[in-house]
């Protein structure tokens, strides 16, 4: 079974979703830079209404308190000063979002790479190997650099590496349920029966998984949108920040600048977090089926690899396993597969960062839902015909 079905996943669990993202990124990257400057005038007339009405709001709350900020020094001042650095920062055109983001959230995509690639003991030409897709020619005079996507990229393309190797690990088991020890008798035969089913578990779900996975990357190209497009008027709101300016003009340079920044970088390291999620249960199942012959770091090793085979696979502990016992070990995979997304929340929230794929959750579960209405209709539409042909065959009788 591995021999068939492997050269299977590996060809058809692939980043389905890498063309798409690759080009939506190369859209986004020269139409931010494009509008940059038109933009950046806009924003300017902007500040310039707002800062108006500030001022107007500045003196009437003044006069108001009794004047007690007759220079206007907690007030006016702040705006102006920092006016002068936000237009200064704005006069620096497309090369200042080029150089934050090359700061910023190359690092994160770096540092995250570097996190996943320990993690799961592999490196770029291996993942390239396995995932064949290769980013586009892009032109280096957008928004973003080229670099920033080749990473993202490589960070998907990374993680899919891995679905392949866990449903590969469902095929494997599979493959030992079927050996010659199940005709030993009826409850050897269960036990293996019960064994073939948990591969099956294994392999679809990490193949839904793997699908719903595949629209993660919604997230972080509408995350980087936002913060592309919307960049310039949230360097002209910075110039509010230390002033004392009603808290809805505040609060437009936080959502626009701070919030869409960390959004960013939060879509980025979602892309890497399944490896964190799924890595406990490869460790609890190298640890069941571990023998003599094999270790527990040597089957991790060949599951994160997408080497796993059955013949790897520990005769011994299957020997020892109980009917119950095998059913209990198919039930505690199940609730560690619901409880172990906590654990990566929990291990997140440690570093002040949040999975963001709730887009791509969103548009998976309507995938989901389409993909079941089309085969309840092909269903009902199938019954019907044959309905039909079972009354036209007693008619004839």
């Amino acid at each position: 079974m591995n021999n068939l079905l492997n050269p299977l996943v590996e060809s058809g669990v692939q980043c389905w979703s890498c063309p798409i993202f690759d080009r939506l990124f190369q859209v986004i990257s020269s139409a931010a830079g494009a509008v940059y400057h038109q933009f950046s005038l806009f924003c300017g007339l902007i500040f310039v209404l707002i800062l108006t009405f500030y001022i107007l709001y500045a003196v009437w709350k003044n006069i108001r308190s009794g004047i007690e900020d007759p220079m206007y020094q907690k007030s006016i001042k702040p705006v102006l000063i920092n006016s002068l650095f936000v237009f200064a920062l704005l006069g620096l055109g497309v090369q200042l979002p080029r150089f934050i983001t090359t700061i910023t959230f190359e690092p994160v995509a770096d540092m995250t790479l570097i996190y996943a690639h320990t993690m799961v003991n592999t490196d770029i030409d291996t993942v390239n190997q396995k995932v064949t897709y290769e980013p586009k020619p892009m032109d280096d005079s957008g928004f973003y650099r080229p670099q920033l996507r080749d990473k993202i990229v490589l960070l998907m393309k990374t993680t899919i590496t891995q679905f392949q190797g866990y449903i590969k690990l469902g095929i494997a088991i599979m493959d030992k349920a079927f050996s010659w020890n199940a005709l030993l008798g009826v409850g050897v035969l269960i036990k293996h029966i019960i064994m073939f089913a948990m591969g099956l578990y294994l392999a679809y779900e990490f193949f839904r998984l793997f699908i719903r996975f595949c629209f993660y990357f919604v997230d972080t190209i509408v995350a980087m949108t936002f913060f592309a497009f919307f960049f310039p008027l949230s360097v002209v709101m910075f110039a509010f920040r230390d002033s004392n300016a009603p808290g809805w003009v505040k609060d437009i340079g936080k959502n626009l600048g701070a919030d869409r920044f960390k959004s960013v970088i939060n879509s980025i390291i979602t892309l890497a977090s399944a490896v964190l999620t799924y890595t406990v249960i490869m460790v609890i199942i190298a640890k069941f089926f571990s023998g003599d012959n094999a270790s527990t770091v040597e089957i991790m090793e060949m599951i994160t690899s997408g080497q796993i085979f059955a013949d790897a696979l520990s005769d011994d502990n299957l020997a020892m396993l109980t009917l119950s016992g095998c059913i209990v070990l198919v039930y505690l995979i199940n609730f560690l597969s619901q409880q172990i997304p906590e654990v990566t929340k929990m291990v997140l929230t440690v570093f002040n960062v949040q999975e963001e794929h709730k887009l791509g959750d969103q548009l998976a579960d309507d995938a989901f839902k389409l993909t079941g209405n089309i085969v309840k209709t092909v269903k009902d539409i199938g019954k019907t015909i044959l309905s039909k042909d079972d009354k036209k065959d007693d008619t004839k009788k």
